[in-house]
């Protein structure tokens, strides 16, 4: 599943309409109907902003690299 699909079914979950997750997230709508559609690219901040909304914590893992 990608993030735009889990941000979805989350938001619908929640029971908000992506007007509200616009609103308490102060991301634009066409940016988070954009995520949802699996055509944005939001920067880590955006995404954060969004995640903080739904109730999902973001981890990020930097690969070690074997030389």
């Amino acid at each position: 599943m990608d993030i735009g699909s889990y941000i979805k079914d989350r938001r619908a979950l929640l029971g908000i309409s992506q007007q509200d997750l616009s609103d308490y997230s102060g991301v634009g709508i066409s940016t988070i109907k954009d995520l949802e559609r699996g055509v944005g690219n939001p920067s880590i901040l955006t995404l954060q902003k969004i995640l903080d909304v739904v109730g999902v914590e973001m981890v990020l893992q930097v690969k070690q690299t074997v030389k």
